[in-house]
């Protein structure tokens, strides 16, 4: 009997329908086809007809036959608006933002034909974003490019698609309007990082000596000594090759590993299998956030892990990469359909393992503790701070982890 209610409860839980069905339809008619005075003038016809029907009433009558053929005649002006209005996009451009903050799309077009007024609108996107029309460009000659920029609120990080780009263009009554379609784009919304104020933690027991070098180069300079260089203004003298010097006629200096870019290895782990883990993924993807920022402004960041993926990191912009990796990951979705028998088959947890040696240090963000000899050390957000930080894994608060930033 449990299990019949929790499956009954479960399905009865809306989801976003893969297709459109007719109220969508009906919905995006509404809103892409109306301008507002449209709008008005259609609930204006409706709540006659309402009163007419209810209050049996003549004067709502003549109203809504009034504003009913007011409404054919716009049919043809929206016809000629669309056959007679040429335009071309020539690129969209998307300014990302960070998940509360306002990201902005901007379109070049070119007018093939007079525009009285034209305004830029992007629909059908995600409910988690708000899209504010842009203002009107007035007066667009034929022949003539001009730049049009909508504002498109964010409430949740993630990669959302924008289906339609579009400029509207209204008939010349200001009833009704036409979208032409300029193409689709993608809007990156970024985590809100979570600022690491300092991160003792790192270099604290036996594991954090694989760290300090890095935190620390001259602590452990000859110890990783990989081979020597041609000499380049700037360079220790104590570090001069007298064998190479001596072999070849020219300085050669000392090479050492964290002179090449060798970094710590950051783990990012967002499996989650409960409905509490679920909820602490968000906070973790925050966190990673920061952890990322600190380990780049220090220059030692080496390789990037989500899952069993490694993200690719340019030399140049190491964090934006990390944030467009993170801003990609899935949400977790704290409830999902009942499937039978899937309780009994849970997926087996994948152990993460590195394609490539050598290899540095590594640092795991996740949910829970993981038994790996590859993991030295270990960042695990959890609900309650009873547990105590041990040698090799930290246990973080989820409700320390504010704007103010914290300190691991």
């Amino acid at each position: 009997m449990r299990l019949s209610f929790f499956k009954w409860f479960l399905d009865s839980i809306p989801r976003t329908p893969r297709r459109a069905g007719i109220l969508m339809r009906l919905y995006y008619l509404w809103r892409e086809r109306f301008t507002y005075a449209g709008r008005a003038c259609a609930s204006l016809f409706l709540f006659s007809l309402v009163v007419g029907f209810v209050a049996n009433f003549w004067l709502p009558w003549v109203f809504s036959g009034v504003c009913f053929l007011f409404m054919l005649t716009l049919v043809p002006s929206l016809f000629m608006t669309a056959r007679r209005t040429r335009v071309e996009g020539r690129g969209i451009r998307v300014v990302n933002a960070v998940e509360g903050n306002v990201a902005h799309v901007e379109l070049q077009f070119r007018a093939l034909s007079s525009l009285d007024y034209a305004t830029l609108s992007c629909g059908r996107i995600d409910t988690s974003l708000v899209c504010k029309e842009s203002g009107p460009a007035l007066s667009c000659l034929p022949g003539s490019d001009h730049m049009l920029r909508c504002d498109i609120g964010t409430s949740r990080r993630g990669a959302f698609v924008i289906p339609r780009v579009s400029l509207v263009v209204p008939e010349i009554r200001g009833m009704l309007c036409w979208p032409f379609d300029c193409g689709e784009a993608e809007l990156l919304v970024y985590p809100r990082e979570i600022a690491v104020r300092s991160f003792a933690y790192l270099t604290m027991g036996k594991n954090g000596q694989a760290f300090a070098p890095l935190l620390m180069p001259d602590f452990g300079r000859g110890l990783d000594f990989v081979g020597v260089r041609e000499y380049r203004e700037g360079d220790s003298l104590r570090d001069l090759h007298h064998k190479a010097f001596a072999r070849y006629g020219r300085p050669f200096t000392k090479e050492f590993e964290v002179e090449r870019g060798a970094g710590i290895v950051l783990v990012v782990d967002v499996a989650a299998r409960t409905i509490q883990e679920k909820y602490r993924v968000e906070p973790l993807i925050r966190l990673a956030a920061g952890v990322c920022r600190w380990l780049c402004e220090r220059g030692i960041l080496g390789r990037l892990f989500i899952g069993d993926s490694e993200i690719a990191l340019n030399a140049d912009s190491r964090f934006d990469a990390c944030l467009e990796a993170l801003a990609r990951i899935p949400r977790a979705e704290v409830f999902e359909r009942w499937v039978r028998g899937s309780s009994a088959k849970l997926p087996a947890g994948k152990v993460w393992s590195p394609a490539a040696r050598p290899m540095g240090p590594v640092l795991r963000l996740g949910l829970d503790v993981e038994s790996n000899p590859l993991v030295h050390k270990q960042v695990v957000v959890t609900t309650s701070a009873a547990k105590d930080c041990a040698e090799d894994a930290l246990f973080v608060d989820m409700d320390r982890l504010g704007a103010e930033g914290v300190s691991l």
